[in-house]
């Protein structure tokens, strides 16, 4: 007690991002530093021991306990928000929220365990199928019949083949380019004209409509297929590669050049058709002379060309046609 009977008031030094700010309470003789962020130091005098506030020195670590965070720079203060701390057994800042006096907010909130967290959209009904049930089920039926359907092929078994091949068409959503050309393949050999016809209309307009096809591509495939000894397979390639030169080359000598290299191709694989006799003699005239004619008719009407070019051309296709 002060002279009087006056109690002698504390006086709390409290430092909040540089600023002093005095809190007036019962006997005290220390100061409070708060840094950034943390309590540095505190250092209470009680030169009364019975006061039931009275804190030791030796446990300032007390006072941080259950404080999360603070936020004491000069932008964080609000002058409201400064309120007078309460001294208690554990001497707890009441304004600062610890873990306990945290209320949840939007932005600490935890989410239930049975929410999703970002949610994809659900595919409707009406979405985009990429696959469906009906090519599942077709597709180990789709590969069983192309093995055996070439088996058959590569046995010259072109009844049984083609039969199989027609199955395999209707099953297939795209016809790949070999199942069209050993059919194809089948119907000549065995004489059908009117469906091989059909079949080959049928590929030129798929390789002439790709937009990824081109007639060197056709034509290199056709080179391959001469070299393996499938010389039908290669006639119609190479006349469907002239086709496509003719339709996509700008310069009228270039479209020549094209259809004269096709031209000079039939005949390696027509020649050995003719040699063999029989059935492949009759397949050599009726489809590669037959298709050299038809091709030089195309370089005859081509217009603009070099006369020397074009010259040359005719007379080295009209060679092939008479040594046949």
């Amino acid at each position: 007690m002060a002279e009087g009977g006056q109690p002698q008031q504390q006086v709390f030094h409290l430092y909040f991002g540089g600023k002093n700010i005095s809190v007036q309470g019962d006997n005290v003789e220390s100061k409070t530093e708060i840094g950034a962020g943390k309590i540095s130091r505190i250092t209470v005098q009680q030169p009364d021991a019975a006061h039931s506030t009275s804190i030791s020195p030796t446990q300032p670590a007390e006072i941080s306990k259950g404080i999360e965070s603070l936020n004491l720079s000069p932008e964080g203060i609000q002058s409201d928000s400064i309120a007078t701390p309460m001294l208690t057994g554990d001497l707890r800042v009441q304004d600062l929220h610890t873990k306990t006096d945290r209320k949840p907010n939007q932005l600490n909130k935890t989410p239930p365990r049975t929410q999703e967290l970002n949610q994809q959209p659900k595919q409707t009904a009406a979405g985009p199928r990429y696959t469906t049930a009906q090519s599942g089920i077709n597709a180990p039926k789709i590969s069983m019949l192309r093995k055996k359907s070439s088996k058959l092929f590569d046995e010259s078994k072109y009844e049984e083949a083609v039969s199989i091949l027609e199955e395999l068409a209707t099953l297939q959503n795209h016809q790949d380019l070999d199942t069209i050309l050993m059919m194809v393949e089948c119907f000549i050999q065995l004489g059908r004209g009117n469906k091989a016809e059909k079949a080959i209309g049928n590929l030129r307009n798929i390789l002439m409509t790709s937009s990824v096809t081109i007639a060197d591509d056709v034509k290199y495939l056709a080179i391959d297929l001469i070299s393996n000894s499938a010389y039908i397979r290669a006639i119609i390639l190479l006349r469907i590669a002239s086709d496509i030169y003719r339709a996509r080359t700008r310069s009228p000598d270039d479209v020549m050049n094209g259809i004269g290299f096709c031209i000079s191709k039939i005949d390696d694989a027509t020649t050995p058709l003719i040699k063999a006799g029989g059935r492949s003699k009759i397949i050599g005239v009726d489809y590669g002379i037959e298709y050299m004619t038809e091709m030089l008719d195309d370089i005859r009407a081509i217009e603009n060309a070099d006369p020397v070019n074009k010259a040359t051309q005719e007379a080295r296709c009209l060679s092939y046609i008479g040594y046949m």
